[in-house]
């Protein structure tokens, strides 16, 4: 079970959910390893997270990276974890949004989402696009409608 606030509990079940899609790593590895990987295309890590492409969950003054979001051989954008992270809502905390994608999940039979990216992506997508919106989020779209 994920806990829904940061703990070393929780960080240590983030960690062992994300081992077997590619693992995790501090932001500073990554973002070495993507200028290694991207010569003369190279984003930082921090846009692509301030983009919203790319996640990532604090634990002690650390940021982590679920490396799941890339594509192993080269390190380039995954576009699957890409798709449905945006359908989740903005107003998630990056821990939020890795307990999303690490915990089971009752629209996909209790599987977890980064487990099923690879073989049925397009079912994670719609198990995301059916999240009610916070009630803030709800509140700002409710608005710009009117």
């Amino acid at each position: 079970m994920i806990d829904h606030t940061p703990s070393g509990h929780g960080f240590v079940s983030l960690l062992e959910a994300f081992r077997d899609s590619g693992g995790t790593a501090p932001s500073d590895i990554v973002g070495r390893l993507l200028l290694d990987h991207q010569a003369g295309a190279a984003v930082s890590l921090a846009k692509l997270i301030h983009s919203g492409q790319v996640f990532g969950f604090e634990w002690r003054a650390s940021l982590w990276i679920p490396m799941f979001q890339f594509d192993p051989k080269d390190l380039s954008i995954a576009a699957q974890p890409q798709a449905v992270r945006a359908q989740l809502p903005e107003l998630w905390s990056g821990w939020r949004v890795a307990q999303w994608f690490a915990g089971p999940n009752s629209r996909l039979g209790g599987q977890r989402p980064v487990d099923l990216l690879s073989s049925d992506a397009a079912a994670v997508l719609v198990a995301a696009q059916g999240l009610p919106l916070p009630r803030t989020q709800a509140h700002v779209a409710n608005v710009a409608l009117a």
